[in-house]
């Protein structure tokens, strides 16, 4: 379990990391502790996580059970946390970045937080009806480029890869977060 001033830091990073300033990086406690500990963002992002669930949820016509529901999410919510770390860790072996790996997930765990800060507002605007219907998808197209781009950043000065290395790995986030979201789905309604 993180101390506070473990998140504080991890937080303050991250916020860092948004402002595109590469310093963000000396907040992160880039230790195998520090590794573990920054797993902490997903506990302060499921609230968040949860809330987006069920705006989901309410378009959406489910046949299944409210405990089977949350059955599968909770575990699509485990595996969205657990699948990339590990397949990284592969790739950044195969690509000589294994050194640099544990402060990559360090600030990519911490770095969640802020995307989903940023994330979460644009959909409740438009759940909400604040935001015109025919503006909704492109607001979410915005938010969710910026959201790319910052991973992008964050991935670029964590790893020291190249751009299209970068590109790759956020590639690969977002193909495992569909896959894992597209069977959650399918499992749950």
């Amino acid at each position: 379990m993180p101390s506070l001033r473990d998140i504080v830091y991890g937080l303050y990073g991250a916020w860092r990391l948004a402002w595109l300033d590469r310093g963000g990086l000396v907040y992160f406690d880039r230790t195998p502790a520090g590794f573990w500990k920054s797993f902490f963002a997903a506990a302060l992002i499921a609230p968040a996580y949860i809330l987006l669930l069920l705006l989901d949820q309410s378009e959406v016509q489910v046949e299944s059970g409210a405990v089977r529901i949350f059955i599968i999410q909770a575990s699509a919510y485990v595996l969205g946390w657990a699948v990339y770390p590990v397949v990284t860790h592969q790739i950044c072996q195969v690509i000589g970045r294994e050194k640099a790996y544990i402060g990559f997930i360090v600030a990519f765990n911490w770095c969640q937080v802020i995307q989903v800060g940023v994330y979460l507002p644009a959909v409740l605007l438009g759940a909400l009806g604040i935001v015109p219907e025919g503006m909704q998808a492109w607001l979410y197209v915005f938010v969710y480029a910026v959201v790319l781009a910052y991973e992008w950043f964050v991935v670029r000065v964590s790893l020291e890869v190249s751009p299209f290395a970068a590109a790759g790995f956020v590639a690969l986030d977002l193909i495992l977060g569909i896959l894992i979201t597209g069977i959650a789905d399918g499992l749950g309604r």
